[in-house]
């Protein structure tokens, strides 16, 4: 995909960052060769209002596991605010 450097560029600078805001929004997911749709997830990770850099980047996840957070986040080492997700 064209966009995918300026996607790991938004990631590498938010990751960069001691505080990111992250939340999860349905969306509607039809797969390939299915007949109803699914419920999958874009995840929104952003810097602080308070941040200097002001950055959002969005992740895709098919389901709402935490796992696809924890991919995303990697070994980043910071505060995460986010609501009460126990995923």
């Amino acid at each position: 995909v064209q966009l995918q450097p300026l996607v790991d560029a938004l990631r590498e600078a938010v990751l960069a960052q001691q505080v990111v805001h992250a939340d999860e929004t349905p969306v509607q997911m039809l797969a390939p060769g299915e007949k109803k749709t699914h419920r999958a997830y874009v995840w929104a990770y952003c810097t602080t209002p308070f941040s200097a850099l002001k950055a959002v980047v969005y992740d895709f996840s098919p389901s709402r596991a935490g796992e696809h957070a924890r991919n995303f986040l990697g070994t980043w080492n910071g505060k995460l605010v986010c609501d009460d997700f126990a995923g």
